[in-house]
């Protein structure tokens, strides 16, 4: 690109960062209208950093430290949790910004293409939902987002041939966004580094590689300074004990419906189609095989992550079309991509504009401390008839009014004088301290992967009568039995049984 170009597509992308930082000004807090326990297990990940305890080491998550951290950080600064997890994106955004306009003119060529690769990198940070086509906000699985926003750089970067480089520059954002990744989502990282790696080695790019990998172990150096080596082996130890697991194997399809299932196999088939067209019509550009090399990390990716969108098809359309200025017919290609991912983008892209536009009157509270994390009302009325009741055996499956159902839950064991303890709840997930006046488990888990977390830490053991997943609440109890640890009866009622549990064994 031209310096004019440069300078051009510079202020629009800061255009694109001030409008989204506009738009979460004019509404305070932030309302969201679904996957409520996703919110909840966000926010108890949230406080718990914010009230100086240790990711991985005080309790268990696979999600990285990065995923949470600006949350976390604004919260400890004083602002309302709403407007934490709100600004906390847009933080992201403007981290991205300069990277994400190097990679931009460096690689782009045309304006109106590097205009869109950057604010597809900002729009992903500072999305309202998930993904998927649903217009109901939440940040549920934000850090997919986040992850995807970040991977772009790098592959870009690698896979598209430079018109003008700044060699550290270069190496700087491959490094850090790789390290980044494994800060955020792991999986991300193991999915995209063989992309990454061999991809500059067969574009003869030894020595960036070199820099880039100095770089990344800086940054995980830097990590390390500041949470020390119990931190790495704690954050391996919760990898490993969710890959174990047979609570979530997979979020959504399986990976052979995310290849080739009718909602998939149109973006599978373009992307191998558009890989050997490549090949067959530009040999000497190695484009084709570094996207041959991206493919299975990004199809794998789809399948790990709920909702299974195919992200990967943003710059895989982008990066097309970059091409098409040596290979015209790549411009059927790149624009296919886009328009087969179309309506995702335009949903994570419109997100932060819904959000000033919904009904103030249609939301409440959260959290009895704070005002500024809302969510609707209706989904948080009093449970009572929102599911139907199972059998007598205790599989009632609990089909909404969630967070009704833990309040009034905490309530009532408040009420009854156990205020100021550390709850084990059998089930999705532990929140009764966000409710009322009880404690966090030590080395408790906020979502359910298996095991029995933090139970040697708890006074009480609460068995809801019903549960999101009844059958999470079989294998706790199965544990507990397996653990031959002992439940003496302390109050039920018809929302729930209360034990005090004795004589763990490990």
């Amino acid at each position: 690109m031209q310096s004019a170009q440069r300078g051009r597509v510079f202020a629009l992308l800061l255009g694109v960062l001030a409008v989204l930082a506009g738009l979460a000004a004019v509404r305070g807090g932030f309302d969201f209208a679904k996957h409520e326990t996703d919110m909840l297990h966000l926010v108890d990940i949230v406080l718990r950093l914010a009230d100086g305890e240790r990711i991985h080491q005080d309790f268990m998550t696979p999600l990285g430290l990065w995923s949470v951290a600006p949350f976390a950080l604004l919260t400890s600064a004083g602002l309302g949790l709403g407007d934490a997890l709100k600004w906390g994106q847009i933080g992201l955004a403007a981290l991205l910004f300069l990277p994400a306009w190097y990679v931009a003119v460096s690689r782009m060529r045309a304006t109106w293409l590097g205009v869109a690769f950057g604010a597809a990198v900002m729009l992903l940070a500072a999305g309202l939902v998930y993904g998927g086509t649903d217009a109901k906000l939440s940040l549920s699985m934000h850090y997919n987002r986040w992850a995807w926003a970040v991977v772009f750089l790098p592959l870009a970067l690698v896979v598209l041939p430079a018109e003008r480089r700044v060699f550290w520059a270069e190496a700087l954002i491959i490094g850090a966004a790789m390290a980044a990744l494994t800060l955020i989502k792991a999986t991300y990282f193991v999915a995209f580094a063989p992309a990454v790696v061999l991809g500059l080695l067969v574009r003869k790019e030894a020595r960036l590689l070199g820099a880039a990998v100095l770089v990344g172990l800086a940054v995980l150096a830097v990590q390390t300074l500041f949470c020390g080596l119990g931190f790495w082996q704690a954050y391996v130890g919760d990898l490993l004990a969710v890959a174990a697991s047979d609570v979530r194997p997979q979020p959504g399809k399986g990976w052979a419906q995310v290849m080739l299932s009718p909602a998939y196999a149109a973006g599978t088939l373009l992307a191998v189609g558009s890989v050997l067209w490549l090949r067959s019509k530009a040999k000497d550009n190695p484009a084709g095989l570094v996207l041959a090399l991206m493919l299975p990390g990004a199809i794998y990716v789809s399948y790990q992550n709920y909702g299974n969108d195919p992200i990967w098809l943003v710059l895989w359309g982008i990066v097309l079309l970059v091409l098409a200025r040596e290979l015209r017919s790549l411009q059927i290609w790149g624009a296919v991509a886009l328009a087969l991912i179309a309506p995702v983008a335009v949903n994570v892209g419109f997100s932060p504009v819904r959000h000033i536009t919904q009904p103030r009157a249609a939301f409440e509270p959260v959290l009895p401390s704070d005002n500024s994390l809302r969510g609707v009302t209706a989904r948080f009325e009093n449970p009572s008839g929102v599911w139907p009741l199972g059998e007598d055996d205790g599989s009632c499956k609990l089909h909404g009014g969630a967070v009704g159902y833990m309040r009034a839950m905490a309530r009532t064991l408040e009420a009854e004088g156990h205020a100021g303890k550390r709850v084990y709840a059998a089930g999705l997930f532990n929140t009764f301290w966000l409710f009322a006046d009880f404690e966090p488990l030590k080395g408790g888990a906020p979502w359910y992967y298996g095991g029995l977390p933090g139970i040697e830490d708890a006074e009480l053991f609460v068995l809801p009568e019903c549960s999101l997943k009844p059958e999470f609440k079989e294998l706790v109890m199965r544990e507990i039995s397996a653990r031959q640890i002992k439940l003496e009866p302390v109050y039920q009622d018809e929302n729930m049984a209360v034990f005090q549990p004795q004589n763990a064994s490990h």
